[in-house]
Formats: C-alpha cells, sequence, structure tokens
C-alpha cells in the first residue's frame, strides 16, 4: 500500500514538473481557455442577462446588512459624543470647585467653610489635592474619548461613503442592464425579419479559404510566368505560309490602292 501512495505521488510530481518545465503548460492553459470560451459562446444571451440582474439583485441583502451595521455604530457614535459632552460639564463644575478651594486655601484662614461646613485648613488641602488628582483623570479621559469619537465619526463616514456608492453603482448596473434588455430584444427582432443568421466563425472561415485559394492562384500563377521566362525548352509555333491574295491584300492596305488588283483579278 506504502508504495502504491509513493508511486503515485511520485507520478503527481513527474507530471507536474512536465506541465511546468515544458509547453504542454501553455497548451492546457491555451485548450481550457477555449473550452470555456466555447461553452460560454452557447449559453444564450438571455440567460447570460438574467444572471446578471440576479447578481446585482443580491446587492439588496448586502445593502441592508450595511445599513443595519450603519445605524448601530451611528447610535454608538451619538452616545459617545452625549459622554464627551457631559464630561465637558463635569470638567467646568470641578474646575470652578478647585478655584474656590485654592481661593480659601489662599487666604490663610484657620477655619475654612466648604459646602456650609466649617474645616481645618489640612482637611481643605487634602480635598484640594484628591479633586485636582480627580480632575487631571477626567481630563485624560475626556482627551481618550474624544480621540474614540474622532475615530469612530471619521469611520462613519466612509461607511456612508462606501453605501452611497454601492447604491450609485446598483442605479447604474440596472440602467445598463435595462439598456442592453432593449438592445437584445431589437437584435431578436431583427434575426426573426432575416431568413439566416449569419455566423461569424464560419463567415471567417470561409473567407479565410477564398483567400488562401488566391494566394495559390497567384503563386502558381508566378511560377507559370517564371518557367516560361527561365525554361529553354519552348518551341517558336510554326507560321503557315500566306497565299498570293492574301499578301496582295495586305499590301494593298498599306499602299491604298486597290484598282489595279480588281482588274487583274477579273483579267
Amino acid at each position: 500500500m506504502l508504495r502504491k501512495i509513493v508511486l503515485a505521488g511520485l507520478a503527481v510530481v513527474g507530471g507536474l514538473f512536465i506541465l511546468n518545465s515544458t509547453h504542454l503548460g501553455s497548451y492546457a492553459r491555451t485548450a481550457w481557455c477555449k473550452v470555456r470560451a466555447h461553452a460560454k459562446a452557447q449559453v444564450p444571451l438571455e440567460y447570460q442577462l438574467e444572471t446578471v440582474r440576479n447578481e446585482v439583485a443580491q446587492f439588496m441583502p448586502e445593502m441592508k446588512n450595511q445599513i443595519s451595521a450603519l445605524a448601530a455604530e451611528s447610535y454608538a457614535v451619538k452616545k459617545l459624543r452625549n459622554e464627551v459632552t457631559d464630561l465637558h460639564a463635569c470638567l467646568d463644575k470641578q474646575r470652578d470647585k478647585i478655584h474656590a478651594m485654592k481661593v480659601e486655601l489662599q487666604s490663610g484662614t484657620e477655619k475654612t467653610v466648604l459646602n456650609g461646613r466649617n474645616g481645618s485648613v489640612e482637611r481643605l488641602r487634602n480635598r484640594l489635592d484628591r479633586d485636582v488628582a480627580s480632575y487631571k483623570r477626567c481630563a485624560d479621559e475626556l482627551k481618550a474619548k474624544e480621540s474614540l469619537l474622532e475615530a469612530k465619526e471619521a469611520a462613519l463616514e466612509a461607511e456612508r461613503d462606501k453605501l452611497n456608492s454601492m447604491k450609485a453603482q446598483k442605479e447604474q448596473w440596472e440602467v445598463q442592464i435595462a439598456q442592453m434588455e432593449t438592445e437584445l430584444k431589437l437584435l431578436r427582432s431583427a434575426q426573426t425579419k432575416s431568413t439566416f443568421q449569419l455566423d461569424d466563425s464560419k463567415f471567417a472561415q470561409i473567407k479565410g479559404m477564398l483567400n488562401d485559394l488566391k494566394d495559390q492562384i497567384q503563386v502558381q500563377k508566378t511560377a507559370a510566368d517564371m518557367w516560361g521566362a527561365f525554361s529553354n525548352d519552348t518551341v517558336a509555333a510554326e507560321k503557315q505560309a500566306k497565299t498570293t491574295a492574301q499578301v496582295i491584300r495586305e499590301a494593298e492596305e498599306v499602299v491604298g490602292d486597290s484598282s489595279d488588283s480588281e482588274v487583274k483579278a477579273q483579267k
């Protein structure tokens, strides 16, 4: 069993080597292309047009999926935008509180009033320190969310452009299909009025055969002319002797006098 597997593997490798190292691979590809072209030519144009129409129709489910994803992303971007707005408002309030505590701490009083309650300076200082740290964390969070929001908005705009392009392309294809459908109907109408349908391949074949026959005739004619020019075996045709009457007639045609000959002929 193992031996058979090894032999089969060697046969496959050898076949691939032959295809890649010789012209057989090119011949095989050419033959395959011709087979595909011939098979495609056998498919009616109406069927091919209907296939294209079905392929274009498949864009509708894909566009619906794109719209659903776009709607979800739009909601997420809107939610993130609201969070950024809330963080801005929160930081504004924290900034005001920090400013008030800083002024209170700078006054130098031993007792402070914070949110309507009395407290020590140390307590105010600790509270200010915590609020400043909290403000910095919120500012960093705001910066990160603003960057994320900017990226999501750019991606959302790109998805909208993509969806619009898909819609425009689909509409363009539908117009082209409608135009080709009209042209096909006109073609079928013209074919039904004709007594025959011309096969372009057969026409080209006959035209090629006629051209080839014409070339062969011209070659043989040229060969015959060359043979006559270069051959030494040509025999000159013997001329038949003219009669006296023929010679006299030709002379009269040259001289232009026929009266004497007519008189002599009568005598």
